[in-house]
């Protein structure tokens, strides 16, 4: 099962009004997958830029009813459900900022962010993805405490447990 197919699995699962993958564009097996799984596929047509390009896509597709936007990486294959979920409940708990995860000490992937940073977001440029608005609305986050485990990313083939 491909890296992505995971992730997408895990947040199909959760309350999430909607779920869509960002894709390079030509990604075919990309396209095929969220056909496959009935999820929207966006293309980030400036994918060679980095995350900030597939953040632009995403919040350009967002829905105008769309309280938050949640952004996932499809190398960190071992978060479920759950994890998701307890960001979603942290965000309708105080509907405002920005819910991230947190690794013991180590902040981290996926990352929620409130409506009112969208414009923010879509001015992004870049690798860093929304680490830069994180940054400076340090004020406006919360970290949500996730297993250790769950947060470990696969940039390689031989980051993947024996």
């Amino acid at each position: 099962m491909p890296l992505a197919e995971r992730v997408v699995r895990a947040l199909a699962a959760t309350s999430a009004a909607r779920v869509s993958i960002v894709l390079a564009p030509g990604d075919g097996e990309g396209r095929a997958l969220a056909e496959r799984l009935g999820i929207r596929a966006l293309t980030a047509e400036s994918s060679d830029e980095g995350r900030a390009a597939s953040v632009r896509a995403a919040v350009r597709a967002a829905a105008p009813d769309s309280a938050a936007i949640l952004f996932a990486l499809a190398d960190q294959p071992f978060l479920e459900a759950a994890d998701f979920e307890k960001l979603f409940a942290a965000f309708r708990a105080e509907p405002r900022g920005v819910v991230r995860a947190q690794y013991g000490d180590q902040p981290g992937s996926p990352a929620l962010f409130a409506r009112a940073h969208f414009p923010e977001l879509l001015e992004l440029r870049g690798r860093d993805g929304g680490r830069a608005l994180i940054a400076r609305h340090a004020e406006l986050v919360r970290s949500i405490s996730l297993p250790m485990e769950r947060g470990r990313d696969l940039d390689t083939p031989e980051d993947w447990p024996a």
